[in-house]
This record gives C-alpha cells, structure tokens and sequence, in this order.
C-alpha cells in the first residue's frame, strides 16, 4: 500500500478525555488485576465494565484483550471474539488512537474479521496519524525493512520512528532504538533511545544498557563505549528493581546519568 504523505502527531494529543469516576474504577480494576496468584475476576470485570459504560478507552482496551484470550479462573473470563470486536469498534468511535491500532492489529491477523491487508493498512495508517507511536513504528518498520530493498525508504522511516520514540511509550522507544542500531547502523543515537526506553520502564532498554557498560560486552551489546564497572553496577541494580516491579519509572534518568561522549 502506498501511503500518503507523513505526518508526525501525538498520541497525547488525540486521546479523548476520561471521566474522573470511571477512571477510578479504572485504577481499582488494574490494582485487582496485578495481585499474584487467584484473582477476583467479577469484581474486575465489574470495574472495567462500569467504566466503560462512562467511554473510559483504557478499560475498553483492557477488557477487550481480556476477551481476546479469555483467562481461567473460578469463575474467569471467557474468551469472546464478539465482545473484543464490539469493543474495539466502540473505540474507533471515540477516534481513539489505540482503537485504531488495534483494528489493524485484528484485521492483520484475522481475528474474529476476515484477514484483510488493506483493512489492516488503512487503519494502522489512521492509527499512526492520530499519533499512536505503535503503529507509527509499525509504519517504520514498512519503509525500513517490509518493502522491496530497491523500494525502502530509510528516511521515511526515521521519520516515523523518530516521531514514535519522542513519545512516553517505552516499547515504540525500544523499537526505534533497534532501528537506528540495525538500519542506521548509529549506536550513539541507538543507545540514546534505549536510556530513554530505560526511564520509560523498558526491560529491554536496561537490558542493552547493563550489557554496554559490562567488562566483556556481548558483540550485541558492543555500542563502542568503555567498560564501566559503575555504570554496569548502577543499570544492574535497577535492572532487578524494574523486575521486582515492572511498574517502575526512572523519569530522571537521563538527566542525572547522562550517556558518557
């Protein structure tokens, strides 16, 4: 599919606003969603759907990859194709970005809807100009490396990424920093995207980050910077914080440990 010109928005910018109550009952489902071990689905499930009677997009999202997969339990969540699409649907409706993104993730793979490119294309397209930095990398990932290789568009495709990675979502920043490491062949401005990624809460992001700085880098981890047994001790400690709670945040990061020149 040939797309139309680019243009870079924000996510942030497009997002409909969330009533105040619902997104409390928001938060208490997400609370009760994240206990270990045997969880109060009814209750959950009671949450979500009290929000999303007020068009809270963040439950409607949640509740339909609930549905997707459904989830075990006394009682679970059963798996419900049509409930997932009604879902996903409704939030078209609202114009919100990520419901965008995930009619085109639906429509790629076939789920529930025919299998159908174009459908995919157009709505991951939409997605990526109401600013959802995961279709944006997605559309990256197209100019960079799904065409023909007479065909790519490096510098379309930076275009995208670069939009993707200036938004707060550390799996597009991760992605963009994988682009500049493999397309780009740029490990400075790579490993810029992978901090970023880090503050943002990325495994991933930490991951590149501890391994850079190790005396004896892995060759995937060779960013041309010298070993430091600080900065490896320092991104090894957070590292295992963010895998005791992957709800961790570095907002600070890159501002008090800037990347060594």
């Amino acid at each position: 599919m040939a797309y139309p010109i680019f243009t870079c928005a924000y996510e942030k910018d497009h997002n409909p606003p969330l009533d105040a109550e619902a997104e409390e009952w928001f938060q208490q489902a997400r609370v009760l969603e994240k206990v270990r071990g045997v969880k109060d689905w009814v209750t959950i499930v009671s949450f979500y759907d009290k929000a999303i009677a007020k068009d809270h997009w963040k439950a409607m999202h949640n509740m339909a990859a609930l549905y997707r997969t459904g989830w075990p339990g006394q009682p679970g969540v059963e798996q419900n194709t049509g409930k997932m699409l009604d879902l996903y649907e409704r939030m078209v409706k609202l114009k919100v970005p990520l419901g965008y993104y995930d009619w085109a993730v639906v429509a790629d793979h076939g789920r529930g809807i025919f299998k159908s490119d174009r459908m995919a294309s157009s709505y991951m397209f939409q997605a990526a100009q109401l600013g959802s930095p995961m279709a944006q990398v997605q559309l990256g990932q197209y100019f960079a490396f799904a065409l023909p290789r007479d065909k790519q568009d490096d510098d379309m495709a930076e275009r995208y990424y670069r939009c993707a990675g200036a938004q707060d979502n550390p799996d597009a920043t991760a992605k963009t920093a994988s682009f500049y490491d493999t397309a780009k062949k740029n490990k400075p401005r790579a490993l810029f995207y992978y901090q970023r990624a880090a503050s943002l809460g990325s495994s991933i992001g930490l991951s590149y980050l501890t391994g850079v700085f190790s005396s004896q880098p892995e060759p995937i981890d060779n960013f041309g910077y010298q070993p430091d047994p600080k900065l490896h001790e320092f991104y090894s400690e957070l590292r295992e914080q963010l895998n005791a709670n992957p709800n961790l945040r570095f907002p600070n990061l890159m501002k008090d440990h800037p990347l060594p020149p």
